[in-house]
């Protein structure tokens, strides 16, 4: 475990967790509120790029192109962008061997056009075929489609995509198969070995192009069962030979969750000695379990940011953040984890009007204290 410089950090916890998580939401309640509306405050990516760290963003077609707010909120903070959805599976090519990347291309140009750099998200993810591909995948030739999506994917990107989720969310010990692969047909049949092929297929397919396994959920005290079999994954990803630069850490935190900065630290030490590359790739934080008082989930939510942030950015492994999002109005949680109040989470560095919130500012103070790349 290498020795890591404290220096502004939070102090270890030796008060009562919540006291602590609601004397630091505070403080960059108190701290920050009234630069909220500067014209001349520091960007997100500015800060970032002052530690030689990238901060980026998800983005969605849609409010892209028809919301100039979200749009302008984008360029402000984002150096780098990834879509939501516009390059999966699913959208790309709904129908048989018929590839449609109409707003993935869009989103590329937007990207080119305002010198942002732009992540690929995902080539291969077991919840993404469309359904044209269900009898296949499951038949003698479900390998073979996979590699071929990945790699026809990727090419038509080719040097115009920095960074490749490659594989994403393999690893599921829960499903009780050999080496903790994900229970599906590609990977029952032909393992790790068949990952491997993957990052093959993407480095022929665009050789510059930066290759990334993702995952999630490594940061808690009761997933030291996915730390291990992830970790584990990973070494034999590089055993085997796969061209495999970095580890994708999603990141999506749960506010009031048991966070351990001893053990993150260890395993993000151990996954650099892998000689990989981390970057957190889908920061949000759920406030699902907070009270039903605005200023109070805000709070907590801050300090959770910036305690795991920290942490995260204290590992010189580490190249930078993405955010799922940049705005309270659009996030998958509403959705995929919502509320019982059906309240909206503010689970994001903006609310619903692009105010920046405690979040932001945790954000902000993260990167100036982390130390320079």
């Amino acid at each position: 475990m290498r020795n890591n410089d404290n220096i502004g950090h939070w102090p270890a916890r030796r008060i009562d967790r919540r006291t602590f998580l609601l004397a630091a939401g505070t403080a960059f309640a108190s701290a920050y509120v009234s630069r909220a509306d500067e014209p001349t405050e520091t960007s997100l990516r500015q800060r970032a790029e002052k530690k030689g760290l990238v901060f980026g963003t998800q983005v969605n077609a849609g409010p892209l192109f028809s919301l100039k707010p979200y749009q302008d909120a984008v360029l402000r903070d984002a150096s780098m962008i990834v879509p939501e959805n516009e390059m999966k599976w699913r959208p790309t090519q709904s129908t048989a061997l018929q590839s449609n990347y109409f707003n993935a291309d869009r989103i590329a140009k937007f990207a080119k056009d305002n010198k942002l750099l732009l992540r690929g998200h995902t080539a291969v993810w077991h919840q993404n075929p469309p359904a044209w591909t269900k009898d296949i995948i499951t038949g003698d030739d479900g390998q073979k489609l996979v590699l071929e999506h990945a790699s026809d994917l990727i090419k038509h990107f080719r040097e115009r995509v920095m960074e490749w989720d490659v594989v994403n969310e393999a690893i599921a010990p829960e499903d009780g198969m050999p080496d903790n692969l994900r229970n599906w047909a590609p990977y029952n049949k032909g393992g790790i070995d068949f990952i491997v092929d993957c990052f093959y297929a993407a480095r022929e397919a665009d050789p510059k192009a930066n290759l990334y396994y993702n995952d999630y959920s490594v940061y808690y005290q009761s997933q030291s069962h996915r730390r291990d079999a992830i970790l584990g994954f990973l070494e034999k990803l590089k055993t085997k030979g796969a061209p495999v630069d970095g580890f994708g850490i999603q990141s999506h935190l749960i506010a009031k969750a048991e966070f351990d900065e001893v053990i993150y630290r260890r395993f993000l030490s151990e996954v650099a000695d892998l000689g990989l590359k981390i970057r957190a790739t889908e920061l949000d934080v759920s406030d699902i379990r907070l009270e039903l008082d605005i200023k109070l989930r805000d709070t907590i939510v801050a300090a959770h940011t910036k305690q795991y942030l920290d942490v995260l950015f204290d590992e010189p492994a580490v190249v930078g953040l993405v955010t799922w999002g940049i705005t309270d109005r659009f996030s998958w949680l509403h959705q995929g984890w919502p509320r019982k109040d059906r309240l909206r989470q503010r689970c994001l560095p903006l609310d619903d009007n692009f105010a920046k919130k405690p979040m932001w500012y945790a954000i902000a103070n993260a990167f100036e204290h982390a130390p320079s790349r």
